[in-house]
């Protein structure tokens, strides 16, 4: 197995995990608390976050991950170790009733037992302490919602969206969403008593076990577009309902039968405001031949992905002005439109322009690190004050680009008065091209080494009695496959 960066955190132990800090939200006798009960801040957390937005600890963390970047990646622009320390993930139940024929799972994932919830908290406690406050957590595994369904223990997932709220993470739900429309209740528990702000739908034709779209009569991914307005309509819903801004991204894979037909999924986010506002983030993946993936006669190639992608916007894109660990892993644009029944206005604020460059690299340098990481809006409007008050130039840039887009006819006054009217929506355009199972086990390249090295999204395991952080291609093409057999084999000598 590869050698993987290792992170020097004690084991935990199942009682370990009831700490006084714990305890404070979970009883001994029970695994599910009622709802989480979150300290109101007091003023001087108002006043730290002004004064100091970002804590000495967050700002070590950053820089051991700059420090640890191949220097050829170090770059202005790069958002890893200067935004985030990467984007974690749990490896979670592993069970999923769909059968997608391009799945990063190995065979047999769906007989693997339950995760317990001890370990889920000890994956989050590693996590915790390798992103610092506010660290992203992706709390996914096979689909988390199917699996806690299946086992019976629903309630266990908002323990464990409770435990990553509680322990100063920000957890976003990964789901293919089917058990969400049809228990709502449910979800409205997970944002009410889990805590739960951010959640991402895996929708696209690719996918087998949708109720009501037999994916053998899904040509086009236009198809599938009222599906997606059904998620909209729910999150809508719950936000009335529980009074918290819930917020989603979409993710798609594109493999040979959807390449042609993913612009239409960008046509009907643009077409209304409210799939802007709901859905922030929209994220392709390339397919990757490793886990079940029945991979294409003909693979999609991310150029390809990005090409289709900026026709659909109606601009030239450039995958270079923000760098997401290795240019060859991630690119990401972002979009603003002014809503119209029968033609949307588009601007594109990545252009390959200097002065773009240079307002990217400013709020960067401005508020990286001071993502919106608190449940507490008030504290996290203050600290990204805190980091403008420190560095007023991206004022300056913002100025500057928003001027040289007016004299290219990059973007008008009309648009400009609507934009501060609050009659514009944005949303990232996001690609991820994963590693196939063949590049990450044969003898590195230069290329592949630097993208390991510098990967955005990472899991944690359990090694030697130590937490060790692996990314996520090494993840599904080495250590999952293992993880699971391990487990397996437990199972049946039980």
């Amino acid at each position: 197995m590869n050698k993987i960066v290792k992170v020097d955190i004690p084991t935990r132990t199942s009682s370990a995990l009831h700490s006084s800090e714990s305890k404070q939200v979970f009883s001994k006798d029970s695994n599910v608390t009622p709802c989480l009960i979150s300290k109101a801040p007091s003023w001087r957390d108002y006043i730290t976050a002004l004064w100091r937005p970002m804590s000495a600890d967050k700002k070590q963390q950053l820089k051991a991950r700059w420090d640890a970047l191949p220097k050829s990646l170090q770059l202005p622009n790069q958002i890893v170790g200067q935004h985030w320390v990467h984007c974690g993930y749990t490896l979670g139940p592993s069970y999923c009733s769909f059968g997608c024929s391009h799945c990063y799972l190995p065979k047999g994932a769906n007989k693997v037992p339950l995760v317990p919830l001890a370990q889920m908290k000890a994956q989050i406690d590693a996590q915790r302490s390798l992103l610092g406050e506010g660290g992203n957590l992706q709390i996914t595994g096979g689909d988390v919602v199917d699996a806690y369904f299946k086992a019976g223990r629903p309630d266990e997932l908002i323990t464990v969206l409770q435990y990553a709220t509680l322990r100063g993470l920000v957890p976003m739900l990964m789901t293919h969403g089917q058990i969400l429309l049809e228990q709502p209740d449910y979800f409205t528990r997970l944002v009410s008593e889990g805590g739960l702000r951010k959640l991402s739908i895996h929708i696209d034709i690719i996918m087998a076990g949708r109720k009501g779209f037999p994916v053998k009569q899904l040509q086009n991914e236009a198809q599938l577009n009222t599906l997606r307005d059904q998620f909209v309509d729910l999150v809508l819903k719950v936000r009335k309902q529980t009074g918290k801004l819930v917020v989603a991204a979409q993710t798609v894979t594109v493999g040979e039968k959807n390449i042609d037909s993913i612009g239409e999924i960008i046509h009907w986010l643009m077409e209304k405001k409210q799939n802007m506002d709901v859905c922030r983030t929209i994220s392709f993946q390339t397919e990757a031949d490793v886990g079940r993936t029945l991979y294409s006669d003909q693979p999609v190639t991310p150029e390809r992905v990005w090409q289709q992608l900026s026709d659909s916007v109606g601009k030239p894109l450039p995958r270079d002005h923000m760098v997401f660990g290795h240019p060859d892993c991630s690119s990401v644009a972002s979009i603003l439109v002014r809503p119209h029944p029968r033609k949307q206005e588009v601007i594109n604020l990545s252009l390959a322009t200097d002065s773009s460059r240079k307002m990217w690299n400013a709020l960067l340098h401005t508020f990286g690190g001071l993502g919106a990481k608190s449940t507490h809006p008030g504290l996290s409007l203050l600290q990204k004050i805190g980091g403008l008050l420190r560095r007023p130039a991206a004022v300056y840039w913002v100025v500057a680009n928003s001027i040289d887009m007016l004299r290219r006819n990059e973007l008008s006054w009309g648009f400009l008065r609507s934009a501060l009217g609050g009659q514009v929506c944005g949303f990232n355009l996001v690609m991820h091209n994963f590693m196939s199972e063949q590049d990450v086990a044969s003898p590195r390249s230069n290329t592949i080494q630097d993208r390991l090295q510098a990967c955005a999204f990472k899991g944690v395991v359990q090694h030697d009695g130590q937490w060790q952080a692996v990314s996520m291609c090494e993840m599904n093409a080495q250590w999952r496959p293992e993880l699971y057999r391990e487990q397996l084999s437990a199972k049946k000598q039980a």
